[in-house]
Formats: structure tokens, C-alpha cells, sequence
């Protein structure tokens, strides 16, 4: 443990001693005045980077974090391609956790302590231009930090003795709901200026038995200096993924069945630009849960900048 914490103090001394070396006048040149790109590079080449705060975090219909979040992201544009990395840190504790994943036996201690939600959204992108609108190819990885992978624990005989949860390490890509991340594949359609239209269809291609599929549809409008979106998604086939799961006679489960509209909603959202490169956004949302059968209103602001 001191080997680390030498290793840490002498790493950071460094850092910090080859920082005081580099001339003020340099340094301020280099960030308050960079130089100067080609139009070429300018426009083949972009990179957004933020941070947002909501009251809430809704994802397509679901309350995942029941707390106000912290949301980072870096976007890097090249050409066609686009890679994004999104986080959702929950301020407070709001899921449900045990004091002892590893040893768990007992199920029914499972909600002994709570924890705060976190995850992490990675993207990959390629946008096709057409002269209607714009085609988006996508394969996406959702990882969840926090959220431990529950699993049977068997004898010599193959008979279940226990349940237990493990630790999800981001190395571990196993499937069939065991693994630490589920990747997406995705297939979006976004319309022009003139017809902002938009549509999306999703289908889970790895770690989740059910491979969920998603389908959704949207429209912006402009509203004095606001945009309105108007948007619904719903499912296709039972999903755990998206908590439709498939019927049960059991009642205290409450599962539903599958094919069903899981969100509907409508945003106000306007941009306030501070400089050309700073952009502050702000946002209104109103979503109602089909699954909970419940309505939300949520506030988001994000720092932008591009």
C-alpha cells in the first residue's frame, strides 16, 4: 500500500514540476490564442466535449437513477465517423445494493444498502448523407459500474445451491446476461431542417437473452425561440432489457408482456450561446413511463463546448 502511495506522490510531483517549467507566455499563447487550421482539417475533424445536470435520468421511458445526475460526454468527429463517450453519475444513493455481493445466499438481503447509479454510454457511428436526410449506423456499449451481475452457484452435480452477484469487471465480455456490457447495434434516420424527422430502430446483438429490439420516432418544431419534440418508443417482444418482461402468473413479480409502447414524450429545449464556442443549454422535459404508469418532469441543463 505505501509502495503505491510513493509511486503516486513521486508520479504527481513530476507532473507537476515538468508543468512549472513551461514558459507562462507559451502556455497562455497556446490555449487562449491556438493556432490557426486549415478549412479542410476544420471541417473533417471535430471535437465537443460537455457536462450536464438533470433532476433526473429517463432513458427511453426508464427511471434508471430516481436522483439528480451529472452527465460528462466527449464527441470526436472525423469525416463520416463519430465516436462519443457519455457518463450518468448519480448524486446520491437511489439503487438498490447488498452489503456483500460476493458471499450473497440469501435473495431476500438484497436490498440491505443503496447505491448511487452510474454508467457508461460508449458510440460508434457512421452518418451517410443523402439529400432527404441523414442514415446512422451504430453500435453502442452500455456499461454499469455499480450494477452486479447476479448468478446460480452450482454443485458437482450440476444441482443450484445459491445466488450470488459478482463484481462487473470491464473485462468481462461474457454473454448471456453474465457479462459486464451489452452492445447495441442501431439503424437511425434523421430528416432535414425542413422535415426534422426522425426515427430509430435498436435490437441488442450481444449479452441479453432477449436481444431487445426498440423502435422509435420524433419530430422538432420551433416554437418562437425554442424547439418542441414530440417523440414515442416502444418495443418489440418481451424484454427484461427494457422491463417488459414476459407474463407471469406470478402477481408479486408484476411482469408484463411484451409489444408495447414503453415512453411518450415532449421536450422544450433552447440554446443560449456565450461564445461562439460555449453553449448553454437548457431543457424541459415531459415523459410518461408505461411500464410504471407514471409521469415525470425533469430539468437538464448542458455546458457545451465546441
Amino acid at each position: 500500500m505505501k509502495t503505491i502511495k510513493h509511486k503516486f506522490i513521486s508520479t504527481l510531483f513530476i507532473c507537476l514540476s515538468l508543468i512549472a517549467l513551461i514558459p507562462y507566455k507559451l502556455f497562455a499563447q497556446d490555449i487562449r490564442k491556438p493556432q490557426k487550421i486549415s478549412m479542410e482539417e476544420s471541417s473533417n475533424f471535430k471535437l465537443k466535449y460537455g457536462l450536464g445536470l438533470s433532476t433526473r435520468y429517463l432513458w427511453r421511458g426508464l427511471d434508471l437513477a430516481q436522483a439528480p445526475t451529472l452527465e460528462p460526454y466527449g464527441i470526436a468527429q472525423l469525416s463520416h465517423f463519430e465516436l462519443s463517450v457519455y457518463g450518468v453519475y448519480g448524486l446520491y444513493e437511489s439503487a438498490p445494493k447488498n452489503q456483500d455481493f460476493a458471499r450473497l445466499t440469501d435473495p431476500t438481503n438484497f436490498f440491505a444498502q443503496r447505491i448511487a447509479f452510474t454508467e457508461v454510454i460508449t458510440n460508434i457511428y457512421y452518418n451517410i448523407l443523402a439529400k432527404f436526410g441523414t442514415f446512422r449506423l451504430g453500435i453502442t456499449d452500455y456499461y454499469f459500474p455499480d450494477q452486479y451481475i447476479g448468478f446460480t452457484v452450482k454443485d458437482s452435480t450440476g444441482a443450484v445451491t445459491s445466488y450470488a452477484y459478482k463484481i462487473p469487471r470491464w473485462l468481462n465480455w461474457d454473454g448471456d446476461g453474465k457479462g459486464a456490457h451489452t452492445l447495441e447495434t442501431s439503424l437511425e434516420f434523421t430528416g432535414t431542417e425542413k422535415f426534422p424527422l426522425w426515427l430509430l430502430f435498436a435490437i441488442n446483438v450481444h449479452n441479453d437473452p432477449d436481444n431487445a429490439i426498440y423502435l422509435e420516432a420524433g419530430y422538432i418544431f420551433n416554437l418562437l425561440q425554442n424547439k418542441l419534440t414530440i417523440w414515442g418508443g416502444g418495443t418489440i417482444g418481451a424484454s427484461r432489457w427494457y422491463q417488459f418482461h414476459y407474463a407471469s402468473n406470478d402477481p408479486t413479480k408484476q411482469l408484463k408482456e411484451g409489444n408495447a409502447l414503453t415512453n411518450f414524450g415532449i421536450a422544450f429545449s433552447r440554446e443560449v450561446y456565450i461564445e461562439s464556442w460555449l453553449i448553454l443549454n437548457f431543457s424541459l422535459q415531459d415523459v410518461i413511463d408505461f411500464y410504471e404508469e407514471r409521469n415525470t418532469i425533469l430539468f437538464s441543463t448542458t455546458l457545451k463546448i465546441e
